[in-house]
């Protein structure tokens, strides 16, 4: 290390920081091939470093998505084994997942043990610094200390794979493979700069990577796909957008799967770390691709579609439970302990959201269930079922089976069956801070087009919408900020969710200012402004949500309508009605229900017109004719009437009331 002179009084008072945490050393690592740049070196804590224990290797295994409510059937059944044995054994419960449930966010929350307004992770992407442009999420963006920081600083090894917003990989005592070298959201031709830690180990990952690739092909996805043809799976398994089709999106799960699963064994094998974390999208990502088609079959699933993929689910997860066994198999040889966690479950039968698609930008996260999963199993840990707890408790858990001293900040509850961690607390916080302040810069990962092509993969699953700009505004890189609309309408989320309703709308309003088209952020904003009965800017930007395709905005609208008839101002509702159908003409529910207010304001012909646009959208839609039915009498037309009641009954034969009515006009009575 260069030595540090008084004349740097800043550089001072950060190594009296890290004094005052114990002092710090550089760690060894190879040295950085000729020509490269200098290698960023992890470092290690004195105090820390002297009070860890030693303690048997921990190996950790994230089920993005994994639920008990699908998991158990399975179970019953005998379909999944090895965690029905490891249920048996060990001690497991149920996580309750943060609001919003989105995955950056509350993976980061897990390995920090922080809520997303400390850790700063909260979006899927940001702006990156000096240019603006967009860029998947990086690990520069994380303010707070993850669990392999805290074992590196106390001189243990980690091997760390895949996970959320660790691009570029980060020096720890190991190794790191960031979540950018492949994955259901990544369709790069090649990775870019930064994605292994250290870099000499990345060539050999790639070629993993390759050789993984080659071998998940036709025969692969006949085990999943039993009718698939050749001529159907060349057709799309090479596709340049592979998330727009279930056989595409399929092979790419199973590479993911199959590639961090077999990085994850070989470094255990070789690096023999204290703790190894196996991050597996593919149990999310295959609810996203293939929960629509799950038993029972949906209205909108066509029976073909419904008996080619319903089984992949179950299919898919007997290969995860065949994957737990071995990774069980590897830690009982250890003597250590396994732990299996989930950030949120899944919709996959009852209550899956019919309307909403599980792709559709801000309904994704719609078919995130409140409770995720967790497991421990090993030495040392009681068998039995646990109560719930917080998705934050893996942080603890897993700094206690390291043999790490508590953290003075965050969450200090551990899982059940888990020890706890050692007093007195650490602070890792401070810690974390003084050593970034010391790091070189995060360098940009990779060029525009990698990163557009990753963009383009959170668009296609709906987290991020089509309309978001690619570049933050000039006011913004001026700034030097890199947070999106969509990191501040998250924000606003969670503030509301605490009772913050100032601070939210701060938020909501940063968010609007940066994209105006962001409809989350102008929804949100709206209903926070109508509680405050703003009632002309509620709507103004209720209907702003709407034109830039809110997905449950016509639902809202009509909500809102309904309220204020029964508030007895139906010249407002109509006001919003008249407004939404500037924006959204092709809505049935805006025409039919503007028609029954028109109605009560007794403007029966223009009624009679909303009705009549409504059926042309939806003929086969027995209330939009009955409703034409009302408007006519109000005319006077009984004649007309009749006619409408008739094809109302002809769509449905089933509606006694309409039945009832038209006998009375056809005898003469009103």
């Amino acid at each position: 290390m260069r030595a540090i002179s008084s004349r740097h009084p800043a550089l001072l008072l950060l190594l009296a920081s890290l004094t005052a945490c114990g002092g710090e050393r550089v760690a060894s690592d190879p040295p950085a091939g000729p020509g490269s740049p200098p290698l960023e070196r992890p470092r290690t804590v004195g105090e820390l470093e002297r009070r860890a224990v030693a303690r048997p290797p921990v190996l950790f295994v994230g089920l993005d998505g994994g639920d008990w409510e699908l998991l158990e059937p399975w179970i019953a059944a005998g379909k999944l084994p090895n965690l029905a044995r490891l249920r048996r054994e060990g001690t497991w419960g149920s996580l309750a997942t943060e609001t919003p449930p989105l995955s950056p966010l509350l993976w980061t929350s897990m390995m920090t043990g922080v809520p997303p307004l400390e850790h700063g992770v909260l979006d899927f992407s940001r702006f990156r610094p000096g240019s603006g442009v967009r860029e998947p999420i990086t690990r520069d963006e994380r303010r707070a200390p993850a669990i392999w920081n805290a074992l590196t600083w106390a001189g243990k090894r980690v091997a760390v794979f895949g996970l959320w917003a660790t691009h570029p990989a980060e020096p720890v005592a190991g190794t790191l493979v960031s979540d950018r070298l492949f994955g259901f959201l990544n369709i790069e031709d090649e990775p870019p700069p930064g994605v292994v830690y250290p870099p000499a180990r990345q060539a050999a990952a790639l070629a993993e990577l390759r050789e993984v690739w080659d071998e998940t092909g036709y025969v692969a996805l006949r085990a999943y796909l039993p009718w698939l043809s050749e001529a159907e799976y060349r057709e799309h398994a090479e596709s340049d957008r592979p998330y727009e089709h279930p056989i595409s999106a399929l092979r790419r799960i199973l590479v993911e799967t199959e590639l961090y699963d077999r990085l994850l064994v070989s470094s255990w094998r070789e690096l023999a770390p204290d703790l190894a974390i196996l991050y597996l999208q593919g149990t999310d990502s295959i609810g996203h691709v293939f929960a629509p088609y799950a038993p029972p079959r949906q209205a909108a699933v066509s029976e073909e579609d419904f008996r080619r993929y319903s089984g992949v689910a179950e299919l898919y997860f007997r290969d995860i439970d065949r994957r737990l066994g071995a990774l069980a198999e590897l830690v009982r040889a250890a003597g250590g302990v396994l732990v299996v966690a989930s950030d949120h479950g899944f919709y996959w039968g009852e209550g899956r959201p019919e309307r909403l698609s599980s792709f559709a930008n801000a309904t994704a996260a719609k078919w995130h269930r409140r409770e995720g999963i967790y497991l421990v199993h090993g030495a040392g840990i009681a068998a039995g079922r646990g109560g719930e707890v917080g998705i934050r408790s893996v942080f603890p858990t897993l700094l206690a089976l390291a043999g790490l001293p508590a953290a003075t900040r965050g969450e200090s509850t551990p899982l059940p069956g888990a020890p706890s961690p050692p007093s007195p607390p650490f602070d890792y916080a401070r810690a974390f801070e003084a050593l970034r302040a010391r790091a070189a810069p995060v360098e940009p990962a990779g060029d525009g087009r990698a990163a557009e092509e990753e963009l383009a993969k959170l668009r296609a699953l709906g987290y991020l919408g089509a309309a978001e700009p690619a570049r933050a505004p000039e006011a913004e890189v001026a700034q030097g900020s890199t947070r999106t609309a969509g990191s501040w309408n998250n924000e606003g989320v969670i503030l509301l969710g605490e009772g913050k309703k100032a601070e939210a709308r701060a938020a909501f309003e940063r968010a609007v200012e940066i994209d105006p088209r962001q409809a989350s952020a102008l929804w949100n904003l709206s209903d926070l402004v109508f509680a405050g009965n703003e009632l002309d800017r509620a709507d103004e930007l209720l209907v702003r949500s709407l034109e830039h395709g809110l997905p449950e905005g016509v639902k809202f609208v009509v909500g809102r309508a309904i309220g204020y008839q029964r508030a007895r101002q139906v010249e407002r509702s109509l006001d919003l009605l008249e407004r939404a159908l500037t924006v959204r003409p092709e809505e049935k529910e805006l025409w039919l229900f503007r028609g029954r207010y028109r109605v009560e304001a007794r403007d029966c012909a223009g009624a009679l017109d909303d009705f009549r646009r409504a059926a042309s959208l939806a003929p086969d839609d027995p209330a939009v004719h009955a409703s034409a039915a009302m408007a006519a009498l109000c005319l006077g037309d009984r004649t007309g009437a009749r006619q409408a009641l008739q094809r109302s009954l002809e769509v449905d034969p089933d509606q006694p009331r309409v039945r009832a009515l038209l006998e009375r006009i056809a005898g003469g009575g009103r």
